[in-house]
Order: structure tokens, then sequence, then C-alpha cells
């Protein structure tokens, strides 16, 4: 058993979950990295398991299979968070475009009281 590999394992779940009491991460996206800590738990606590896969899969060294993961869980990742800066990049253009209409509005308002402000009656101070 790889005991140190299992105490890194609860220590990251640990982490992500402290992470999302304290509201510093989100509960939808801490799914998957509790998943991947958990995973990696089941594997440390029984790696017979992923010799078996590796040997299922046809792969003759079982520690290039880990790396065929890792490459492929950093690409996954990679992906997700592309997808989240591109839709953030859209929301910041939709904002940008709101305040600018609504910056457009202010100064046509300002200006109407501006030219407003001449017509005051002189004995109540109020505008006509």
């Amino acid at each position: 058993m790889y005991w140190h590999f299992s105490i890194i394992s609860v220590a990251f779940i640990c982490y992500v979950l402290a992470k999302v009491t304290r509201n510093q991460f989100s509960e939808g996206k801490s799914i998957f990295w509790i998943m991947g800590g958990v995973l990696m738990l089941v594997l440390s606590l029984f790696p017979i398991l992923f010799i078996k896969l590796s040997h299922l899969l046809g792969v003759v060294y079982p520690p290039s299979l880990l790396f065929l993961f890792g490459i492929l869980f950093v690409v996954f990742v990679t992906f997700r968070q592309e997808e989240e800066i591109s839709r953030l990049d859209e929301r910041v253009k939709e904002l940008a475009q709101q305040n600018a209409i609504l910056g457009t509005e202010l100064r046509t308002m300002r200006e109407r009281a501006e030219a407003a402000e001449p017509h005051q009656s002189k004995h109540t101070g109020h505008v006509l």
C-alpha cells in the first residue's frame, strides 16, 4: 500500500472542501476535483486496480498509463477553463455595451436638466 499517497489524497479532498465551505470555490467545480481526489485515494489504497486496468488496456508499463491520464486531465481542465474564459469574455462585452448605453442616457438626461434650469420660477424656485 502507498500510504503517503493516501494521506496526500485525503489532504487534497479536505483542502477542496475547505475552499468550498469558505465560498472560495464553487460547488459545481469542486465535484470534479473531489472525484479526482477520491480516485487518487482508491488507487493509492488498491494499486492492483491500476495495474489490472493497465493490462486490460494493453499497456505494458503501468506508470505510462498514469502519465497518459495526467495529460488527458490537463487537456480537459484547460478546455474547461477556455470555455469559461470565452463565456466571461462575452459577458464583459455585454456589460461594457450596457455601460456605454447607460452613460449616454445619463449624459442626455443631465443635458436636458441643465437646459431646463434657466426656466425656473423666481417666486417658487421650482422648475416649470
